[in-house]
């Protein structure tokens, strides 16, 4: 049979051939990782933060809900993005990614669990000596030997699976399942590979004969106790763990130790979602539920007063008693449109129609370019990202002011502000750096159409979209933690929203510099990003004047022409809002001035781009059949 050992890339199993079938098991998964990833921040964030839960269990725990972070992240981003894009692919090198971590982060899994059997086993068998064993010295050594465990693992495993010589690249598994990626071979080197398959079993069987040995130690030492309340405490410490070991050990009998001649292509999914995604996704649900502890340290998170008060003492920072502070406050006043109810209830109408016109208009967009095959180029790819990233925008603000007209409050919450204040940064500068990218895919297409396919292929649209939204929650972690670490003096902010020029006015101290040096810095890469565009657009524009008939120059121009629009309504709006002279800037001024930059665009971009677009007029014609 041919060798594809050099094969630069594999050929996962599809969900389905139906691409509306497709779409839903894109959101399934998205609905699958929100929550679990959610769930396990919670935890990490809840542990970190509070100091009652600064002890074994907890770091323990802390460190179970990191692995499961990673391992849900290891395949589900993969496999909604092969729905979402209608693909099958996975690149040799992430194959390779896909088992090294699901090796290291399973055996780590197993390995942490393992630990906290014996922390529970020392703390009801052993109460006095507690202290004494699991020290925290004991407890980072156990902890980084069951993370390097998994490390090793997963270096064994990656490395007996890829010495093989593959007959095909048709993996029957929608991730790089390594069973699946063994029966490619045509030659004896796969045994290597099953080798060490049954060595990590009999590690893994190792690990859960210690967790029943400990059980079987704390169940006799729990008996001993004379009160049924004392053994209903013992046990109550157990059972989230217990549980979380029957779900992971019964999951992974239930996946490889069904008879082979069930072995069918959706079992195969099937199985393989229930003993690698159910475990990280219900993890945290079964640590909260019956966990007080756990549950009171969760709910503080919900009183961004206290949360604010916890980051502040966990930072140290020294507030000044000089003015009155309100940094604790746990609500700011917000700027409202009217005092008169039926105005309030008029603005409530129209921002829910700009709302419902901005959020329809750019998931359009995004169901067109996902849907239509014709727009799987990177020029959608990066329009699809943008039209995302504006209707996070306008989710931001509008929702919070149109409940305050209905409702006739001021009020949002400290944690409420802290939120939008991050995502207004993330999202505008992930919008920016987009933009910036979409006129280097012009130049591109424009300057070296032969080159095009070479530097603008999958791979690096993923990277550099990647890039953008990475960039863009940098700027909003930076300017988050740069306002919110300002003495304030009042709570009432000169805007309808958080906006950081009015939350700065609050100041009385001079924090506030440490957040006008964050807005300095984001206007320079602001500036660096305009300045990238503005050079490409003269080289586009100098290629354009090159070609010598006038229909060509116009088809070259056509591509460009919605973009350049884009650019300019987000550039002259920011100008327009930020540059006007400070002694016009009266409150019903910053209103609409904020409208104009915020608001504008994410509701505009859509009609400039399917306005003199034929291929997605086209899809989204296709989409009304």
């Amino acid at each position: 049979m041919p060798n594809l050992t050099s094969t630069s890339e594999f050929l996962l199993l599809g969900f389905s051939d139906i691409r509306e079938l497709q779409i839903l098991h894109f959101f399934v998964f998205l609905a699958v990782y929100v929550t679990a990833v959610t769930g396990n921040l919670l935890i990490i964030i809840a542990v970190a933060l509070d100091h009652h839960l600064h002890i074994p269990m907890y770091f323990f725990l802390m460190n179970l809900a990191l692995l499961d972070l990673g391992l849900v992240s290891v395949m589900v981003p993969k496999a909604m993005a092969n729905s979402l894009l209608n693909t099958r692919s996975i690149s040799y090198s992430g194959c390779v990614a896909q088992i090294f971590f699901l090796f290291f982060l399973e055996g780590s899994d197993l390995a942490i669990l393992t630990i906290m059997a014996h922390d529970r086993y020392v703390a009801i068998c052993n109460p006095l000596q507690y202290e004494t064993i699991m020290h925290r010295g004991a407890c980072i050594q156990m902890a980084a030997s069951g993370w390097i465990a998994g490390i090793l693992l997963g270096i064994l495993h990656s490395g007996g699976t890829f010495v093989i010589t593959f007959c095909s690249n048709r993996i029957n598994q929608f991730f790089c399942e390594a069973p699946q990626v063994v029966k490619l071979s045509c030659s004896d080197m796969y045994l290597v590979e099953v080798g060490i398959i049954m060595f990590g079993s009999f590690l893994g069987l190792g690990c859960l004969i210690f967790i029943v040995v400990s059980y079987m130690q704390i169940f006799a030492a729990v008996l001993r106790i004379p009160s049924v309340h004392g053994q209903k405490k013992a046990l109550s410490t157990c059972l989230p763990h217990l549980t979380v070991v029957s779900l992971l050990v019964f999951s992974s009998i239930f996946a490889y130790l069904r008879p082979p001649s069930q072995n069918s292509s959706d079992q195969n999914i099937l199985f393989a979602i229930i003993y690698a995604v159910l475990p990280p996704l219900l993890n945290p649900f079964i640590y909260s539920m019956r966990n007080k502890d756990l549950k009171t340290a969760l709910l503080k998170l919900s009183d961004l007063g206290r949360f604010s008060e916890i980051i502040a003492n966990r930072l140290q920072l020294d507030i000044e008693d000089t003015m009155p502070n309100l940094t604790s406050t746990s609500d700011f006043l917000l700027l409202g449109f009217s005092d008169i109810r039926e105005l309030q209830v008029l603005h409530f109408f129209v921002f829910l129609a700009v709302y419902v016109t901005a959020v329809t208009g750019n998931i359009l967009i995004i169901v067109a370019v996902a849907l239509d095959h014709h727009l799987h180029t990177p020029m959608y790819f990066f329009l699809m990202n943008l039209a995302l990233l504006d209707l996070g925008l306008v989710s931001v603000m509008v929702p919070k002011a149109m409940a305050n007209s209905l409702l006739n409050t001021r009020s949002i919450s400290y944690s409420g502000c802290v939120a939008q204040v991050f995502f207004l940064f993330f999202l505008e500068g992930s919008d920016f750096a987009i933009l910036t990218i979409m006129a280097h895919d012009r130049y591109v297409a424009i300057c070296s159409p032969l080159q095009y396919e070479t530097i603008m292929h999958r791979g690096a649209c993923i990277q550099m979209a990647v890039s953008a939204w990475i960039t863009g929650i940098l700027l909003g972690i930076l300017h988050s933690g740069g306002t919110f670490a300002i003495t304030f003096c009042s709570n009432r902010i000169n805007q309808f929203f958080c906006e950081v020029p009015q939350i700065l006015k609050l100041s009385c101290s001079d924090m506030y510099l440490v957040e006008v040096g964050n807005i300095i810095f984001g206007m320079s890469l602001g500036l660096g990003c305009f300045i990238f565009i503005v050079i490409s657009y003269m080289q586009i524009f100098a290629a354009v004047l090159r070609i010598p008939s006038v229909h060509g120059q116009k088809k070259a121009l056509s591509t460009c022409f919605s973009h350049l629009t884009v650019v300019s309504l987000v550039v002259l709006s920011g100008i327009f809002a930020y540059l006007r002279p400070p002694s016009h800037t009266s409150s019903d001024q910053n209103v609409i001035f904020a409208i104009i930059y915020a608001i504008l665009p994410p509701l505009l971009n859509p009609f400039i781009y399917s306005m003199r677009n034929k291929d997605l007029k086209t899809a989204l014609l296709k989409l009304s059949d």
